[in-house]
């Protein structure tokens, strides 16, 4: 495996990286992170760079520098994890009224709005980003889709929804952030985003979405996903308030070349799967 930390951001690269084999990118946007994973015309992922940024002169920096965005010109899907998003029922969605749905749940002003299907198009998936910040990825990559973050964990989640429970809680962890979905007899009953820092807050957060779908805590089951250290909370402490709580390492659908699977040490859910 290749990890190679630099001053300035980590790669994951394969043991023998081409970057113009380069056939797709996909770019996840964080408030504070930019991860660039780029894929052959396989389908194999060939190498990852995570770009930390606070400034948008620094995340302008990473895209022009990074040698899949720069060199390749490659067709990319930018997934942003923002608060801004909302599902819609696919059989009642209409494309030219995504700027409504999405006003609903987060007021949105000089927002780019757009919109992906989960599930067969059975759940559309509305998200927006400030337009000043999609005009930076926009003007250097030519072929760009936008998709909420929101989309991979929905994806996955559903996928496996036919093995879990009659209750059941599965939690995304997502940088400072976590996407809490409740099924209820294997049908999503609940789905949001919550940012956490802290076990006061997840516990928080936890209990309320217990309540609200009137979930038994000592029988519900909770599956998380990711990186306990990005949330700030401690899995020992999480036992002492419910009974059937687990650690999951998500089942696989991503192919790397040699090398570039040391990107599964994040433990993002990118890492393992796409959709």
């Amino acid at each position: 495996m290749t990890t190679t930390v630099k001053n300035t951001h980590t790669e994951f690269h394969s043991d023998k990286l081409d970057v113009t084999a380069t056939s797709s990118l996909s770019l996840l946007l964080y408030p504070e992170k930019l991860i660039v994973i780029a894929k052959n015309q396989n389908d194999s992922i060939m190498g990852v760079n995570s770009y930390p940024f606070v400034e948008q002169e620094e995340l302008e920096f990473s895209l022009k520098k990074d040698p899949f965005i720069s060199t390749a010109k490659a067709k990319a899907t930018l997934f942003v994890f923002n608060e801004c998003f909302c599902l819609v029922p696919g059989m009642l969605f209409d494309p030219n009224e995504k700027d409504t749905y999405l006003n609903f749940s987060t007021p949105i002003e000089d927002h780019e709005v757009f919109h992906a299907g989960v599930d067969n198009n059975k759940t559309v998936v509305v998200g927006g980003l400030e337009k000043s910040m999609a005009k930076i990825f926009s003007k250097r990559i030519a072929d760009l889709t936008m998709a909420h973050g929101a989309v991979i964990a929905l994806d996955y989640l559903l996928h496996e929804r036919s093995e879990m429970l009659n209750q059941e809680i599965s939690i995304v962890i997502e940088d400072h952030q976590i996407y809490v979905a409740g099924f209820s007899n294997k049908e999503l009953k609940f789905f949001n985003r919550f940012e956490v820092s802290s076990n006061q807050e997840f516990l928080k957060y936890t209990f309320s979405v217990l309540h609200q779908l009137a979930f038994d805590r000592m029988h519900c089951k909770i599956t998380l996903f990711g990186n306990l250290t990005d949330i700030n909370v401690q899995e020992e402490v999480l036992h002492q308030y419910f009974k059937n709580l687990a650690l999951s390492t998500p089942k696989t659908n991503q192919n790397y070349l040699l090398g570039a699977e040391s990107f599964k040490e994040t433990q993002k859910l990118s890492a393992y799967w796409t959709n």
